[in-house]
């Protein structure tokens, strides 16, 4: 790595991420995931005087184009949060097609501490939306029928809404402050709600599959 004064960069005239070699177990992940947050919002275009939905947008959109576009990395990625995380959740398996069933739909996920629910709206409800975050009922809603890659984006999305409430950043926060919320705000869900996170895992590796179901 050429700044030794940071644990990784983006090096765009090389065209690589590079990540400083004394890095191992999580401290390397959330180096990575850093990285692969300010790539996305750049490559769409989101810096400092953007609206938070375009930062929800540009974090749900990135992750999911990732993960088709660079499955070695992403398998790579996870089965690194799975051999440090508590529990040794192992996410790598179902990168690797283990489990040919669909995990259960979760149905409640904790940020920064609190509980929130996950729940699968009609599409009535959900109007002219795919999904919704609702501060005041403390809720993450999805439309029922949701599907494809559709699917893990909207939830993506929405849980990322939940996760700015929870961090409590302005509509307009600054850019550092929206990347490092994301990377702090995801890594705990991934440690304190692996369910939740192998069930994204799932919907971005089978999109043919994967279809959003009330229960």
């Amino acid at each position: 790595m050429l700044d030794r004064r940071q644990r990784a960069c983006i090096n765009l005239e090389a065209g690589r991420i590079e990540l400083r070699q004394d890095l191992a177990g999580l401290a390397l992940a959330e180096a990575f995931l850093f990285c692969l947050i300010r790539l996305s919002h750049y490559c769409r275009g989101c810096q400092r005087g953007c609206p938070e939905e375009a930062y929800a947008h540009a974090f749900a959109t990135g992750v999911v184009e990732f993960a088709f576009r660079n499955p070695r990395a992403w398998l790579w990625f996870n089965r690194l949060l799975g051999e440090h995380l508590p529990g040794r959740p192992r996410f790598d398996r179902v990168l690797r097609g283990g489990s040919a069933r669909a995990p259960v739909q979760p149905r409640s996920i904790v940020i920064a501490r609190r509980a929130l629910a996950l729940r699968c709206i009609s599409r009535a409800e959900a109007g002219s939306a795919f999904g919704w975050y609702d501060h005041r009922r403390r809720e993450v809603q999805l439309c029922a029928g949701l599907a494809g890659a559709n699917l893990p984006v909207v939830a993506l999305h929405e849980i990322t809404h939940a996760l700015h409430h929870a961090y409590a950043l302005k509509a307009r926060d600054t850019h550092l402050n929206y990347c490092r919320a994301q990377t702090k705000g995801w890594l705990d869900i991934m440690r304190h709600c692996p369910a939740v996170w192998r069930w994204l895992l799932w919907t971005m590796r089978f999109p043919r599959t994967a279809r959003l179901v009330r229960g």
